[in-house]
Parts: C-alpha cells; sequence; structure tokens
C-alpha cells in the first residue's frame, strides 16, 4: 500500500468493519479497491454499499476519500458535507472533517489555522519511526490543544502498533478527564483486538461509572466480535440503558441463536421486547413470527412481534398468522403490520369481507387511509358497494388521510344520503386545495 494511502485508508478500513455486515461483499470489494488505489471502483463499491441505510454514513466517506483522490474536489466536498449534516452523531464526522481539511488546504496553498497544519502534520507522523513520533505525540495529547488534534493524535498511535502506543492508549482510555479523547481511545482498543486490550475493556467496564464510556466499551466488544462478552452483559448488567445496547449490538452480529437463548430465561417483559428489536435487525423473521403466534406470550408481546414483522415486509408469515389468530385485537394489529409492509391488496380483501366484523373491516379500511394513493381505487370501490353506512363515513375519513380531494368531491356530488354528504363536505372543508375551495363556492351559489 502507497504512503499516501496508508495515511487514511488503512486505519479507516479497519474501522469500516464496525459497521459493514460481516460477508458484505461490495464493502469487501471497496477495501480491495482502496488497497490497490483504484478509486473508481472504490467509488462503485461504496455507492451500493450506500444503498444500506445503516452503512450511509461509512459509505459516503470513502466515496469522498475516492473522489478526491480522483481529483474530483467538488463531488468530495459534497459527500463530505452531506455526511456531515444528515449524520450528525456518526462517529466518521471527524474523519470527514479532517479530509474537507486536507482538500481545502491544498487547494489553497495553504491551511485554515494552526491545528490543520499540526493535522496534517500528524498524517505524515504514519510513516515516521514510532521512536521519533510517540515523544510527539504524547507531547500533543498532554499540551492544551483542541479534542480534534488531540483525537488524530490518538488516532496515529493506535496504528502503529507498538506497545508505548497501546500504553498511552490504555492511559487515554482510564482518564476520564476528557470525556471525548477517553471514548475514542476505548474504540481504538476494540480495533486493537488483543487479548491484553480485550481484559483492559473489561476492567474498565467494571470501574468506570460513565454511561457513556461504558456504553463505548460495548462497542469496542462489537468491533472485536466479543459476542460472550456482551452476552454476559445483556444476562447480568442492572442499568436498562446498558443492557439494552447490549441486545441491540448483538442483534447488529447477526446473534438469533445468543438473543433466543436470552429471550427464553429472560422475566422482564421490557427486555424481551429489546431482544425482540435485535430479531428485526437480524432479520430473523422465525423467531418473531413463534412469538407471535405463541399463545402462551404476553398481549403485548405478540403484538410488539407483529408490528416488527411488519417492518422488516414479511407479508406472507402476517397473513398466515391473520389466518390463524382468533383474537380481533391481534388481527388488528396484523393488519398495521401489513400496512407498514405495504401490503394494500391483502387489506383490501378483508375490507371487502362482508365475513367479517365491522370493527375489523373498519380497521382495514383505516390501515387502507394511511397507505398509499394505490389504496384509493380499492376505497372507492368499497364505498360504492358497501350498503353499511358506518363503513361508508370509514372510506371518507380514509380518502381525507389521503388527501383525495378529487375523490371526496366526487363522492360529495353524487351522494343522496345528507348525513353522508355532509360528513364528506365536512372533511373538505378542512383541506387546503383549490379544488376543494372551488366545490365550497359552488355549494354557496346553489
Amino acid at each position: 500500500m502507497s504512503a499516501t494511502l496508508r495515511q487514511f485508508a488503512l486505519p479507516a478500513i479497519v474501522f469500516l468493519s464496525v459497521w459493514l455486515q460481516p460477508g458484505n461483499p461490495d464493502y469487501e470489494r471497496g477495501r480491495e479497491a482502496l488497497d490497490r488505489g483504484d478509486w473508481q471502483a472504490a467509488v462503485e463499491a461504496f455507492e451500493e454499499v450506500a444503498a444500506n441505510d445503516s452503512l450511509e454514513d461509512a459509505a459516503l466517506y470513502w466515496q469522498a476519500y475516492a473522489y478526491n483522490k480522483l481529483g474530483e474536489t467538488d463531488r468530495a466536498l459534497g459527500l463530505a458535507s452531506s455526511l456531515h449534516n444528515r449524520f450528525p452523531t456518526s462517529q466518521w464526522r471527524d474523519d470527514a472533517q479532517a479530509l474537507v481539511v486536507e482538500i481545502r488546504g491544498t487547494a489553497s496553498g495553504e491551511a485554515s489555522g494552526d491545528d490543520e497544519l499540526k493535522l496534517m502534520a500528524l498524517n505524515a507522523l504514519m510513516n515516521a519511526d514510532d521512536d521519533e513520533a510517540l515523544p510527539i505525540l504524547k507531547e500533543l495529547l498532554a499540551g492544551n490543544h483542541s479534542v480534534r488534534l488531540k483525537e488524530r493524535a490518538l488516532f496515529v498511535l493506535a496504528q502503529s502498533g507498538s506497545v508505548q502506543g497501546y500504553d498511552v492508549l490504555a492511559e487515554t482510555a482510564r482518564n476520564d478527564s476528557e470525556p471525548e479523547l477517553q471514548k475514542k481511545a476505548i474504540r481504538y482498543l476494540g480495533v486493537h483486538h488483543s487479548e491484553q486490550s480485550l481484559d483492559l475493556l473489561v476492567d474498565l467496564y467494571a470501574s468506570l461509572d460513565n454511561l457513556e464510556a461504558r456504553s463505548m466499551i460495548l462497542q469496542s466488544f462489537m468491533i472485536a466480535d466479543e459476542k460472550n462478552r456482551l452476552l454476559e452483559v445483556a444476562r447480568e448488567e442492572p442499568n436498562d440503558e446498558l443492557r439494552g445496547r447490549a441486545i441491540r449490538l448483538l442483534g447488529s452480529m447477526d446473534a438469533s441463536a445468543e438473543l433466543w437463548e436470552l429471550y427464553e430465561r429472560e422475566d422482564s417483559e421490557e427486555v424481551r421486547k429489546k431482544i425482540l428489536q435485535a430479531f428485526m435487525v437480524t432479520g430473523d423473521d422465525t423467531r418473531l413470527l413463534s412469538v407471535a403466534r405463541n399463545a402462551s406470550e404476553s398481549q403485548q408481546l405478540r403484538l410488539s412481534a407483529i408490528r416488527l414483522l411488519g417492518a422488516q415486509g414479511a407479508i406472507d408469515e402476517l397473513w398466515i398468522l391473520y389466518g390463524e389468530a382468533s383474537s380481533e385485537e391481534v388481527r388488528k394489529r396484523i393488519l398495521q403490520g401489513l400496512s407498514i409492509a405495504g401490503d394494500v391488496d391483502r387489506i383490501g380483501a378483508v375490507a371487502r369481507d362482508t365475513g367479517a366484523s365491522d370493527e375489523l373491516r373498519k380497521a382495514a379500511i383505516h390501515n387502507l387511509g394511511i397507505s398509499d394513493e394505490a389504496s384509493r381505487p380499492l376505497l372507492m370501490g368499497i364505498y360504492e358497494s358497501e350498503p353499511s353506512e358506518e363503513l361508508k363515513r370509514q372510506v371518507l375519513h380514509s380518502l381525507f388521510l389521503q388527501d383525495a380531494v378529487g375523490e371526496l368531491v366526487t363522492l360529495a356530488r353524487g351522494e343522496s344520503n345528507a348525513d353522508l354528504k355532509k360528513q364528506a363536505v365536512h372533511w373538505l372543508s378542512l383541506m387546503d386545495a383549490p379544488e376543494a375551495k372551488e366545490f365550497m363556492m359552488e355549494i354557496l351559489r346553489q
């Protein structure tokens, strides 16, 4: 790998594994392209990675980096700015800012201040001999410098792989006088992935009081692929926030088997709900369906599992569950899940089913109302064929929810039932649309 690439790509490639699911082929392709200096191929690979929302911040950074290498600095700056604005809590934000400083400094021939010059010098130290660089880095960390500059010094130390560099990382991780710097050190210890660093993280987790630092330690366990340590926290941690964090991280590690074992042993309903959310992260529809159809589970847990199946787009599973369910409340929640998943046709089938209760049909019509415009023909068809005034009222409300002005005007004009006509006009009177106002004027001119 070239010296220039090593300054930025090697450390960040290591960190990229934090955010990417194991075996992500586009990530692997992007990493290999960075390693060989094929910037265009890297751009294309990380564009594919960006299609996964949970990884988009990392992908934006690497696209910006590769575009800069291609000399397309405007595109690089635009991507870095997008990362900065759209992901205010992303851990890639500082790296993106450092890249912006480098681009602007290179383009203008000068840096914007003392810190920027020092940042550039720090990047050059990536290639320096450890014996030369270490005293300078330690002095920067101990001195009265900006947090950003100190974080960069820590970054360089983390990449040295030296015993002395590790000792400074460990000392910084123990020191809570600068919380942001402490969290960075903890993160780098996870990347270090040695028995020594993991033992230190365990000791720090037991001894620190700061919740943010302890939460970062859990993330470092995830970075180091330490499922068992996270599972221990998920089982034993008395703090609900940290316990929930450990469960979410296990979900991001595809630890379905471990999470299921934890679920079966767990008594707390709140913790069980968090485990169900982790199953959604892993994409484990099978276990969510198992909870949803288990009559011995609490109603709240079953309903939570159904909602998560909807968020997963598990349409077939939800429809099977609908056929099995005897509880009307459960069936209503399944309709909500189908709405979340965008299955207008099956919701419409329930809305038209004259064998279903009026309450269930009303719920189906409501869920059509909170779906997209594709449901409007269904709603109009139900209104035309439905004899029940109550269900027709529900259709009118659903059309109002969709801002379906034209459909409401059509129904109001053609409706002979005074009460239903009044209901349609009521909803139109609340709509700020030219067609609705024109219809109101038409009524006044009659």
